[in-house]
C-alpha cells in the first residue's frame, strides 16, 4: 500500500507542492533517495531518518486501527466487520515488515539496535535477551579481511560492550 504507487504519488506531490522537491525523502526500489538529487547521504543518515519518520506515521495509523477494532468489539460488531478490521491491521503489519526490510538494507544497525523504539520497548528488548555484543560477534565473522588495527578495534568494542552489558545485568 505505501510503496505500491510511491513514484506516482511523489510525482504528483511535487507538481502540487514544488517546495517538497527539496526536502522530501522518498523510498524507491529499496534505497533511500533524497528527492533533491543529493545522494551523498542516501544510504547512511537519510535511511535512519526516513525509517523513523515512516515508523512514526505507521504507528499513528496502527493506533487508529486498534482503536477502531476496540470500538467495533465494544459495539458488538458482526464477525464480518471485525474480520475487515483485522485484515486491515494484518495488511498494515505486512507494510511495516516491508518497510523494516528496506530500512535494514539502508541502515541495518539502526533497525537492529531498536533506537526507533520507545525506551520502554528497548527495555523489553534487553529483558528479552537482545545484546549488542551478540550482534558484534555475528558481524565480526563477516568483516574479513581486516587489518590488525581494525581487528583490535572490534575486539575492544566487543569487550567494552560485554562489560557494559555485565554491569547493567548486575544492577
Amino acid at each position: 500500500m505505501l510503496y505500491s504507487s510511491i513514484q506516482d504519488s511523489s510525482e504528483v506531490s511535487w507538481v502540487k507542492h514544488p517546495s517538497l522537491l527539496f526536502d522530501q525523502c522518498i523510498l524507491l526500489q529499496g534505497i533511500f533517495i533524497s528527492s533533491s538529487g543529493d545522494q551523498s547521504q542516501s544510504a547512511g543518515g537519510n535511511g535512519a531518518v526516513a525509517f523513523d519518520m515512516e515508523y512514526a506515521r505507521w504507528l499513528e495509523e496502527h493506533n487508529k486501527h486498534i482503536n477502531e477494532l476496540r470500538a467495533a468489539a465494544n459495539a458488538h460488531a458482526g464477525d464480518d466487520d471485525l474480520r475487515k478490521i483485522v485484515d486491515s491491521i494484518m495488511s498494515q503489519y505486512d507494510e511495516f515488515f516491508r518497510l523494516k526490510g528496506v530500512a535494514a538494507k539502508a541502515d541495518v544497525f539502526h533497525v537492529l539496535s531498536g533506537m526507533w523504539k520507545t525506551p520502554a520497548e528497548r527495555c523489553f528488548m534487553w529483558l528479552g535477551g537482545f545484546r549488542s555484543s551478540e550482534l558484534l560477534k555475528l558481524l565480526a565473522g563477516q568483516l574479513e579481511p581486516l587489518t590488525e588495527q581494525q581487528l583490535t578495534g572490534i575486539c575492544n568494542l566487543q569487550q567494552s560492550s560485554q562489560q557494559a552489558e555485565d554491569a547493567l545485568s548486575q544492577g
